[in-house]
């Protein structure tokens, strides 16, 4: 239910400020903004969450992720939102690694399908809450979607104390640790790829949260149609959570992020060169499969890198995350000076470089690391 709070804010805050007058370089800042509190909100939210009970930061992010919505239905400036985003981020940050932390908790050995389960159940969320804003705005006014979005914030914040059940913590074993550093031994590579793969579509998807649906609207596409060509993209990366165990067995994590970057490349090409919304609901499902793929390989990496202290490793990868939503909005909102599909075009050549990276990365590794 949060993630579809996300999935709301993330086309109705673009459309609603492209309404009052905000130009392409604003948009970039207003995601930029959020991208920085992500920067760095989950790494100290998820190292405390692993001293202190985990449930009263749910209670506290979904309060603030409320005052956040009562804030952009009430705002009629702007430059405004700027502020008001940075506090929307600040809530969601401080919330998702807190809830990645428990699931990794409650995991046991079985961490890879865990997150498989996770990732299908936030994603199913994220495609519903673009189609959702979209139909809202196109029903009513471009504040309607916030009035929902406070309500499940509400809800969820109220419901958390008592629904959440919160494992005791327990100390790490004597060897954890040890079995860690081997690990970081025998995968450096692998975390540098999962790290160039980390910034690369979380600034990607900066750039189309923070830009494409005013850009979409200022092509003629009406907002509900947004909300479906956002809705292709959320279908695709669910369908790619869902099966990334049997992707992984099938091409191993190598084979995932060289296939995740090139997807990505190819997608923001695509999107800078389509005009309408049968090419964008195409371009939108390559983007889809490839940053489904990209993240699920990361987040395992990084992870299972950390198990001894869950609440660290989650707010580490939000984090990564929150670096590339802040980057690309910024980077994006300033290349849109030289037209509006300049950002997407750029995005390409940011996939390609970390494709090259990629495959440099691993044609450096010694053979006997390559068989995973």
């Amino acid at each position: 239910m949060v993630q579809s709070i996300m999935g709301i804010t993330t086309i109705a805050v673009p459309i609603y400020a492209d309404s009052l007058g905000a130009s392409p370089f604003l948009l970039g800042i207003i995601g930029g903004a959020g991208g920085l509190m992500n920067s760095f909100v989950p790494l100290v939210s998820g190292a405390l969450s692993d001293r202190f009970r985990r449930k009263g930061f749910m209670t506290f992010s979904m309060c603030l992720c409320s005052l956040s919505c009562l804030l952009y239905y009430f705002s009629e400036d702007p430059f405004k939102l700027v502020a008001i985003k940075m506090l929307e981020s600040v809530s969601l940050a401080s919330f998702w690694p807190i809830v990645e932390a428990l699931i990794s908790d409650a995991s046991g050995e079985n961490l890879d399908e865990s997150l498989r389960k996770f990732n299908v159940s936030w994603g199913s969320a994220m495609v519903v809450g673009p189609f959702i804003g979209g139909g809202l705005i196109s029903a009513f006014s471009p504040k309607a979607p916030f009035v929902f979005a406070l309500a499940i914030a509400a809800f969820v914040g109220s419901a958390s104390p008592a629904l959440v059940k919160e494992p005791r913590k327990r100390p790490a074993a004597a060897g954890s640790e040890g079995r860690d550093s081997s690990r970081k031994n025998g995968a450096e590579a692998p975390i540098a790829i999962s790290l160039a793969s980390i910034f690369l579509f979380s600034s990607l998807g900066g750039i189309v949260f923070s830009l494409f649906p005013a850009y979409a609207t200022n092509l003629g596409i009406p907002a509900y149609e947004v909300g479906l060509i956002m809705l292709a993209w959320g279908v695709a990366r669910v369908a790619t959570f869902y099966g990334s165990t049997e992707i992984e067995k099938r091409f191993s994590k190598k084979g995932m992020f060289v296939a995740g970057s090139s997807m990505l490349a190819a997608a923001s090409f695509l999107i800078a060169k389509s005009l309408d919304f049968y090419s964008f609901v195409a371009c939108f499902l390559v983007f889809g499969f490839g940053g489904g793929i990209s993240y699920s390989a990361s987040i395992s990496s990084i992870l299972g890198r950390w198990s001894f202290s869950r609440g660290y490793a989650a707010g580490l990868f939000e984090s990564l995350i929150g670096v590339g939503y802040f980057l690309g909005p910024l980077m994006g909102g300033a290349i849109s000076t030289y037209g509006t599909d300049s950002p997407y075009v750029f995005g390409s050549f940011l996939g390609l470089a970390v494709l090259a990276i990629q495959i440099a990365v691993y044609a450096k590794r010694p053979s006997s690391n390559r068989k995973r």
